[in-house]
């Protein structure tokens, strides 16, 4: 092949234009042929495209992510048969409700006392809220004495 052509196609190499077949014939002209030495980097390059895809791996690989997903899978169907079971065994249980667990009272008295009392508590947090009330009257008066209204 002659010189300049192999520079007008490693321009379109370098370009990322040229196609399979001028890359084969660029990979076959730095293998046979004795080579310039401004394009000795361009030899080095084919010459490992060339060696890399020579070279085989011949080990074993080992996967963990597939035992990872097995765990998994197993784990979740454990926890859907436990959902299940529990939602067969509690689901037919009737829920009792008695007076007594509802905090109502039965004598008209205890009721009357236990009344007064959330009132009386009602009324003293209202009492402390008013309490704050006359920091807000004092402060009117201040403000009425600096701005006129009409």
């Amino acid at each position: 092949m002659d010189s300049k052509k192999v520079r007008k196609l490693l321009l379109k190499y370098d370009a990322g234009e040229s196609t399979l077949d001028q890359e084969k014939a660029l990979r076959e002209y730095f293998q046979n042929n004795d080579v310039p030495d401004d394009l000795q980097s361009y030899r080095l390059i084919f010459s490992f495209a060339q060696k890399s895809r020579d070279q085989q791996i011949d080990r074993k690989m080992h996967l963990p992510e597939l035992e990872k997903e097995r765990k998994y899978f197993w784990t979740a169907i454990a926890a859907s048969v436990i959902l299940v079971m529990g939602l067969f065994f509690f689901q037919n249980r009737p829920i009792e409700i008695y007076d007594n667990d509802l905090g109502t009272v039965q004598d008209k008295e205890e009721a009357l006392q236990k009344s007064m009392e959330a009132l009386r508590m009602v009324s003293q947090l209202m009492n402390e809220g008013k309490e704050d009330l006359i920091y807000l009257k004092e402060f009117n008066n201040t403000k009425n004495k600096f701005l006129i209204t009409e």
